[in-house]
């Protein structure tokens, strides 16, 4: 996933920690998720094609969709951003789908 923040162009890959402030993204994670399970967002484990290992969860592999990562870092960023636009080479899981569209409203 690709997102432009103050013009310039930041990537972000499924569990992605190559970034320099990637601590901060992943406690900006964890709190998003926290707002979207008290708006009513369940994680859809239908969206994991691949078995779960020991230090896993259903959130934790959810929570760690490029998607999710890029949205994350426009926050971290600039907190109080009105517009967040994430351009991917893939489809959208569901799960994502519904927490953007959660995160939007």
């Amino acid at each position: 996933s690709w997102t432009a923040v103050d013009g310039e162009l930041y990537q972000f890959h499924a569990h992605d920690r190559s970034h320099p402030r990637s601590a901060e993204i992943y406690v900006e994670l964890e709190k998003i998720s926290r707002e979207l399970i008290d708006h009513g967002h369940e994680y859809d484990s239908s969206w994991i094609t691949r078995p779960l290992a020991e230090d896993e969860t259903i959130e934790s592999v959810l929570c760690g969709h490029s998607e999710k990562l890029a949205i994350a870092w426009n926050f971290v960023a600039n907190a109080d951003t009105t517009f967040i636009q994430i351009t991917k080479n893939l489809r959208v899981c569901g799960d994502c789908h519904q927490a953007t569209k959660l995160i939007a409203a």
